[in-house]
């Protein structure tokens, strides 16, 4: 007789603990202090799939948090192999005072055996190595910012020295002919921050000739590339970190990936949008498009919302909200191949507005009238149309 077993893991490096489910028989046990090595493993999927016949199925369930990648490598052909995404769980009201691993695992088994578990992306070996590479290079990146903003801060506190375009060869220059006249201690400080600027510079030649061969042989990255403010290396990293875009349903998917989306507070008819960002949210992707802004909001697709934007809400908000419409752009363009159209969008006829904006057919309107009298409406739903 056939019969699915379902493992659940809360994976440690060296200790596992593992709730055994017959979910033909509903038979549970618990095994607890696994050893997280090959043959415990193998040995514990080889009595289930035994159990499972050759009918049944072996069903693993693991938390995306680390480890995942070699249990799936090691086990991944005999089972049918499910990462959550354990981020995006509420927690239980006890939560804060009691978790133990019998708790998480009887949670994971539960959500799933009710179908609410949600599941986290498995990027193939090639994403991940690619997203390991884009992440080093931000490393890299980062430390010679933390190091350049402690030389700068050292010199506006301690010296008079021109600080205008420090970091060129002519700045590096003044600074390094500044070394004699600094006490022995600070001298032999930025003499070592700048041999650590050197070696950084280094390092991070053999990554950039990396990302350049990925852009080669990506034509989704050199089609995100043609958006102006996104560059080579930006465009690289961007797809690497949205990864295979079939897993975002729609835009606004992958505008809360980014962190691009409000917070939301809803009851009845009251409706408050709150920050954006939060948990599970990518803010290495939502540094990128914003940043791009700065360029790219002088597109004729864009600039006629940014400037509106602007007047009422200030340059930030108006920043924000052209990231968002770059992310649509960017969904568009990775989902249906297609080439970026810095060209206005088509608008939409009278009659199509009508139909879309009635304020009878949503309970989301709300009318505010302005000084002038005139009525204005302002949607409380997509963040698309909370602009005026």
């Amino acid at each position: 007789m056939a019969h699915d077993i379902l493992l659940t893991a809360d994976y440690h490096d060296r200790v596992c603990v593992i709730r055994r489910l017959n979910l033909t028989t509903r038979e549970e046990r618990m095994l607890p202090g696994v050893p997280t090595t090959p043959e415990a493993l193998n040995r514990i999927v080889d009595d289930a799939c035994l159990e499972a016949g050759s009918e049944g199925r072996v069903i693993w369930l693991q938390e995306s948090t680390t480890g995942w990648a070699r249990v799936k490598e090691l086990i991944g052909d005999r089972v049918v192999f499910f990462v959550c995404n354990v981020l995006q769980m509420p927690l239980p009201p006890k939560a804060r005072r009691r978790k133990t691993d019998k708790v998480d695992t009887a949670r994971l088994q539960r959500e799933f055996l009710n179908g609410d578990l949600p599941l986290a992306h498995q990027p193939p070996p090639e994403w991940r190595q690619l997203r390991r590479l884009v992440a080093y290079r931000e490393g890299l990146v980062s430390r010679r910012t933390a190091v350049r903003n402690w030389i700068n801060r050292y010199l506006a506190h301690e010296t008079w020295v021109d600080r205008t375009r420090l970091w060129s060869p002519a700045g590096q220059a003044r600074l390094r002919a500044l070394l004699p006249k600094l006490s022995s201690t600070d001298a032999m400080i930025i003499g070592l921050k700048l041999e650590e600027l050197a070696r950084l510079d280094e390092q991070l030649k053999p990554v950039l000739l990396e990302l350049l061969a990925a852009y080669n042989n990506c034509p989704d990255a050199q089609r995100v590339d043609a958006i102006k403010g996104i560059d080579v290396v930006s465009a690289v990293s961007i797809v690497a970190r949205i990864g295979p875009v079939d897993r975002f349903r729609k835009a606004d998917s992958l505008i809360a990936f980014a962190g691009l989306a409000p917070g939301v507070h809803q009851s009845d008819e009251t409706r408050r949008n709150g920050r954006i960002g939060g948990g599970g949210t990518d803010r290495h992707l939502r540094h990128y498009v914003i940043e791009a802004t700065m360029w790219a909001r002088n597109l004729p697709r864009y600039k006629p919302t940014y400037d509106r934007v602007k007047r009422r809400r200030g340059a930030k908000v108006a920043r924000l909200v052209v990231a968002r419409m770059m992310v649509r752009s960017i969904y568009k363009v990775l989902r249906e191949g297609v080439a970026f159209d810095p060209a206005p969008a088509r608008k939409a006829t009278a009659a199509a507005a009508a139909c879309r904006f009635k304020p009878k057919r949503d309970r989301f309107l709300k009318v505010k009238w302005i000084q002038r009298g005139e009525p204005r409406i302002h949607h409380l739903g997509r963040h698309r149309t909370l602009l005026p």
